[in-house]
């Protein structure tokens, strides 16, 4: 008998190109597009909360998260029900990357700015330098940027210098954000810490918006004190048409874009794919139960 994998239907996956991917990856398999499952041994998930009574369903089973993040999936049932779960780190950090720069410029020209800004010659940090946040750097850098970061791990790819945060938000004429959120990081980006930023420096989050104050951000940015914001990410999203942010000079919003490029989700379908492969095979690949 044919295993059965399920691809629960949601926006950002396509049970037709998945299917197309698993004739290589998972030949033998059954895919089928739908919202509970039937038979099936696995799952794959973008943002769609899997529950304990979905991997009651599954026991022995498998839950590949076509995403980074797996907040979202029922970990401690998951362990109960022996259901392993995948994520796919690190499919989004070119595209991710190369929309931090695009937005920076961006706000460096809006055109509601009574003149623009060069990037070449400015220092930009780096906050948090994972994978994401080192390449950031690499692409400013090729600009002719000065790198300056700061991390709790520090990288030896990274191509600046490490600093502490004071340093980090006194010195940035830019400040990159790539930290992920959780309990510590939420609001790291205080009143108090954004009031240390350097006068006219450009925030720019491409992370998550729970890590930035956004109304203290708001109030900074319209009295002066910070020059510009390039935002792919917004509490809440989408941002409302109405907001404030929108209105003002050299603040940039974009939808929660960074990884939406058609190769990051190439590679995403086919690492959750390669994820179950590796779990038939009894290897353990990408896992977080």
């Amino acid at each position: 008998m044919k295993r059965k994998l399920l691809i629960l239907q949601e926006p950002g996956i396509s049970p037709a190109k998945t299917r197309f991917a698993a004739a290589e990856i998972l030949p033998g398999w059954k895919i089928e597009g739908g919202n509970q499952p039937n038979g099936h041994s696995a799952l794959i998930t973008v943002r769609r909360s899997v529950d304990r009574e979905m991997l009651k369903s599954i026991p022995g089973g498998i839950v590949s998260v076509a995403f980074t993040g797996y907040d979202h999936i029922d970990i401690d049932s998951a362990r109960e029900f022996g259901v392993a779960v995948c994520n796919v780190p690190g499919y989004s950090t070119r595209s991710v990357s190369e929309l931090a720069f695009a937005l920076t410029v961006k706000s460096l020209r809006d055109s509601r700015r009574e003149y623009g800004i060069e990037l070449s010659g400015k220092v930009v940090g780096i906050l948090g330098t994972g994978e994401i946040g080192v390449r950031t750097a690499e692409l400013f850098k090729a600009a002719g940027c000065k790198i300056i970061g700061w991390s709790r791990t520090e990288r030896s790819e990274f191509p600046g210098d490490y600093v502490d945060l004071e340093e980090l938000f006194s010195q940035s004429d830019i400040l990159s954000v790539h930290l992920p959120l959780n309990s510590e990081t939420r609001h790291f980006l205080n009143r108090k810490r954004l009031e240390m930023m350097k006068k006219g420096a450009v925030l720019v989050n491409t992370a998550r918006g729970g890590i930035v104050d956004q109304n203290a951000l708001t109030g900074l940015l319209q009295s002066g004190h910070l020059g510009g914001a390039a935002l792919d990410v917004t509490t809440p999203e989408p941002l409302p048409e109405n907001s404030v942010l929108r209105t003002i000079p050299g603040v940039i919003i974009s939808p929660h874009m960074g990884y939406n490029t058609s190769e990051a989700l190439q590679r995403r379908t086919e690492e959750a794919l390669m994820n179950i492969s590796a779990w038939q095979r009894r290897e353990r690949r990408n896992r977080v139960d």
